[in-house]
């Protein structure tokens, strides 16, 4: 499996699939003792064996202890005091989860992935020099305190990757700071940025203010989170070369990645990917569908049909018909990561209004950032930086139908606790098995 150049397809994937879940239910004790090998049997085919496996949440993953998701003859104590596995936290606020990680399979699994754009591989394989990054988002490396001088970039610097946040809330980045950011992405001959597309907003409109551009040769990939479109044309502003975007989490690796046909690709080897199609009405968005993952190449803590909780919309047939397979597994594309269903407003009437399509109604009102929160069945509160609140309320009135909408103006959106950023939240409880198909009982 490639680590550079043009990516592969992956004709074996289902295949590779199958194994993937026997091994995982024979050796690793969270399933051993479910006694659900048969449910996968010799002559199964993938998509039959999946739908007699029971969906796995964040719910039934939170209270286990580690050493049930080590495979039979492998030393958890050992391979977690050494550092070859760790304990990461993933998700926000209620869906928080702690995960086993492996640092150096989740590298090797984001740059195979991201070269199913071309300009990625092109930039893996060396044909745009040779390949440094930078990474902006939680920091990870070097951080500093709001009393502590910045670290030197000697000090984020991890191999030919550059760190190049070190304080968590971009609220509180200074001038000086955001101006050597922008610096150092020259010094540092940046082939490629990674970025949360809410730090890299602020980055972007600080490079605006003085007239300088983001000098990133190859390209700039997306990832984290969601990027609104007040993110895009910001971005577009001070940046006009390639921008990627692409779907990953913690818990399973990478899952879709942006090409040049416009739309997201399964990446191969990594995961099978089901998606579980709506089944109410989903106003603003068309044939969105919940992800569920399982992971083929997580030997510790392997998840079989996770339900990781990404909305997107399947990118549409060519011809008539739903889309079937993509192009590197039997996985179809995707028209676009359409949020969180935490994160999704549920109306009155029962139908799905997803961050996505909220942030396509709001931006013809230009708010800088803003933030929907559904209060209870009934009610949403918005909160609104730099846009226009009439023309916000106006524009959500039809998609948040038979609900009372009240929109205020605002200086700033908080952080979550953990550094990540949410356009939208709802508080009231959703039961999957009355939104999307194959979630009974969930």
């Amino acid at each position: 499996m490639p680590l550079d150049g043009a990516l592969r397809s992956d004709p074996e994937h289902e295949g590779r699939a199958l194994e993937a879940v026997r091994r995982a239910l024979t050796k690793v004790p969270f399933y051993a003792k479910q006694n659900l090998a048969s449910a996968v049997g010799d002559d199964a085919s993938l998509d039959t064996a999946l739908a007699q496996l029971p969906l796995l949440t964040r719910e039934r993953v939170r209270p286990t202890l580690p050493k049930v998701w080590f495979p039979e003859g492998r030393d958890a104590k050992a391979e977690l005091a050494s550092g070859a596995i760790s304990v990461v936290d993933t998700g926000s606020a209620d869906a928080r989860v702690r995960v086993l990680f492996d640092a150096a399979w989740w590298r090797a699994q984001e740059r195979r992935a991201l070269a199913i754009h071309p300009r990625a591989a092109s930039a893996f394989a060396g044909e745009l020099g040779a390949f440094r990054d930078a990474v902006l988002w939680v920091p990870e490396r070097g951080t500093g305190s709001c009393g502590s001088g910045d670290p030197a970039y000697e000090d984020r610097l991890e191999g030919a990757r550059l760190h190049l946040n070190s304080r968590q809330d971009p609220t509180f980045w200074t001038e000086p700071v955001m101006t050597r950011m922008l610096d150092e992405l020259s010094t540092h001959e940046t082939t490629a940025l990674s970025a949360d597309p809410f730090y890299l907003d602020v980055l972007a409109r600080h490079a605006a203010v003085l007239g300088r551009r983001l000098d990133v040769r190859g390209f700039i990939a997306t990832m984290r989170a969601r990027a609104t479109l007040a993110h895009r044309e910001a971005l577009s502003r001070v940046y006009g070369g390639t921008v990627i975007d692409a779907l990953a989490a913690r818990e399973v690796g990478t899952l879709f990645v942006e090409s040049d046909d416009g739309f997201m690709h399964h990446a191969p080897f990594a995961t099978h990917v089901e998606l579980l199609r709506a089944k109410v009405a989903t106003p603003g968005a068309a044939d969105v569908a919940l992800v569920v993952v399982t992971t083929l190449e997580r030997d510790v803590q392997p998840l079989i049909r996770y339900v990781l909780g990404d909305l997107v919309q399947i990118a549409p047939a060519d011809g008539a018909g739903p889309r079937r397979g993509g192009r590197f597994t039997s996985v179809p594309p995707i028209a676009s990561v359409e949020g969180t269903i935490d994160d999704a407003l549920v109306r009155p009437d029962g139908a799905l209004v997803t961050p996505g399509a909220i942030d396509r109604a709001i931006a013809p009102a230009s708010p800088r950032a803003y933030q929907v929160v559904q209060v209870d069945a009934g009610t949403v509160e918005v909160e609104v930086v730099g846009g226009a609140t009439a023309r916000v309320e106006e524009a959500l009135a039809p998609l948040l139908a038979g609900m009372a909408v009240t929109v205020r103006g605002a200086t700033a959106i908080g952080a979550e606790p953990n550094g990540k950023y949410r356009t939208t939240r709802r508080r009231t409880p959703l039961a999957l098995s009355a939104v999307f198909e194959a979630c009974e009982g969930v």
